[in-house]
């Protein structure tokens, strides 16, 4: 028989509730299912065999990168792609997914994560590989934030950014996001004490628990550590100063913020152009805020690192800038801006979009 064209492999725990609705997503695309279970209790392997996957059980090895590995072992489809229970693929990426993989299995390909967060807070996209050849040399790396990107540079395999969405509800739930917190610590700690110069992304994902969880002159100066450790890798640098930079203005370090923030950015990174808006009205220079602001409402809805909640920041640029021309005597205008806001708060235009610029533009 023929190899499949693709194999999806999982790693689970305890999804009985979510495993369904992937699985369905994925459904008259992935050719062969490989599950590896790390110790539920919930009959989640049984519903995985069920569905036609087969499954391996191993316990729980402290390692994500081990246990997907696993499941890399299993496969046999030319392509694999990887997601987890609580994610599913919508209708229009799965087409886009199949007509992928129907050619040669000759590049990976970067697909966008679009996290939904708590309540009707908007969504923040990461772009993140997700779908790749299957080669005997390509194995996830990292016990904590895996990825395979660099075993792909390893064996010449050039990654594709697409515009291919996924969604992801594990962060809808802040109730299990303590223990996630915890659970993460302990994996990024255990990692940095083994070799902390092996990857500095995990300076990064390190200084991020702190920053979620307010700490944020700790964060920051974990950001700090992580741009002085990326050099020679200049994406990761940036980020980790604009991070640095966000959790100083939280911490109220104005002036050190400022500092921080990087200069030169052809296109500037949502993020940096809130905070230059905010750090600008905090000095009272009020033009230069409501020009940062406008810059903002025109950044594109795609994944930015670091990653961003965009409609939630242009919703809020946009109450900023109606206080503004009310501050101006233009409350004509000021009205209008709020209406365009709360149009966007209420769903009715798409905050995240770039459009949202041009309707304002135009109001």
């Amino acid at each position: 028989m023929p190899a499949p064209a693709l194999t999806l492999c999982m790693i689970v725990r305890n999804e009985h509730a979510n495993l369904p609705a992937c699985l369905e997503s994925v459904r008259g695309l992935a050719e062969e299912l490989v599950v590896v279970d790390t110790g539920s209790v919930d009959g989640t392997p049984d519903l995985a065999r069920a569905a036609g996957a087969r499954v391996l059980e191993i316990p729980w090895p402290d390692d994500f990168s081990a246990a997907r590995n696993a499941g890399l072992e299993m496969a046999t489809g030319r392509w694999i792609l990887v997601l987890d229970a609580d994610e599913t693929l919508p209708a229009a990426s799965r087409e886009a997914l199949r007509t992928i993989v129907s050619g040669p299995a000759a590049c990976a390909h970067a697909l966008v994560q679009r996290n939904l967060l708590p309540g009707a807070s908007g969504q923040v996209a990461v772009s993140i590989v997700r779908l790749f050849p299957r080669h005997p040399r390509v194995r996830f790396e990292r016990p904590i934030h895996e990825q395979v990107n660099t075993a792909l540079e390893r064996e010449g395999i050039r990654i594709v950014e697409t515009n291919v969405p996924f969604l992801h509800t594990g962060y809808a739930d802040l109730g299990a996001m303590p223990a996630k917190t915890r659970r993460n610590r302990a994996l990024i700690e255990a990692a940095l004490a083994r070799e902390p110069d092996a990857d500095p992304n995990l300076w990064f994902f390190h200084a991020a628990g702190f920053f979620d969880e307010g700490d944020h002159l700790r964060a920051a100066g974990l950001y700090a550590e992580c741009a002085r450790r990326s050099a020679g890798r200049r994406r990761l640098e940036v980020a980790a100063k604009i991070k640095q930079a966000e959790s100083l203005w939280l911490a109220g370090c104005f002036a050190e913020a400022e500092n921080c923030l990087p200069h030169g950015v052809e296109e500037p990174h949502p993020l940096v152009c809130e905070l230059r808006a905010a750090l600008a009205g905090a000095a009272g220079r009020l033009d230069e805020a409501k020009a940062w602001r406008e810059r903002l409402l025109s950044c594109p809805d795609m994944a930015h690192l670091p990653p961003v909640a965009l409609g939630p920041m242009k919703i809020r640029a946009l109450n900023a800038l109606a206080e503004d021309w009310a501050a101006r005597g233009r409350k004509d205008r000021a009205v209008r801006v709020l209406r365009l806001g709360l149009a966007a708060a209420q769903g009715r235009v798409d905050a995240a979009a770039a459009a949202i610029g041009q309707a304002y533009a135009s109001g």
